[in-house]
């Protein structure tokens, strides 16, 4: 083997590692009446009013593990809101939630791998703002 070829299948082989490195999936979000779940592209706005649903589909799967599910809302800093503890096996691939009952402003949804130390899988930020008032 040459050391140019050398050199390359070791780039080869690291970008393999990293790739392989974290879970990966997507979220996505579905108001009431919506027949799918929709991915957000950018963050999200929902009223306060509103009850959302949503999921976190892994893209293949890992077997068992569970997985922080954690609500924050930004203050100064990150507040942590609300915690739970979800499963995904061979069979779900998926972990599933809503937001209902926030108060106006920003939050973040953070997924964390509790097996490794609570590394964080995947986050999505979104959007509570109140209806205007008709005068």
């Amino acid at each position: 083997m040459t050391r140019v070829s050398a050199v390359a299948a070791a780039i080869v082989l690291s970008l393999a590692v990293l790739a392989c490195g974290g879970m990966k999936g997507e979220f996505g979000f579905k108001r009431f009446g919506d027949d799918a779940y929709r991915r957000a592209v950018e963050a999200p706005e929902f009223l306060s009013d509103e009850e959302i649903a949503w999921v976190y589909r892994f893209g293949k799967k890992y077997g068992e593990r569970d997985i922080g599910v954690i609500y924050q809302k930004k203050e100064l800093v990150w507040v942590e809101v609300f915690s739970r503890v979800d499963r995904i096996d061979a069979a779900r691939q998926s972990v599933y939630g809503d937001i209902k009952g926030l108060e106006p402003g920003d939050y973040r949804i953070m997924l964390t791998e509790l097996r490794r130390d609570n590394r964080i899988i995947d986050t999505a930020d979104f959007i509570i703002y109140e209806r205007a008032e008709e005068e």
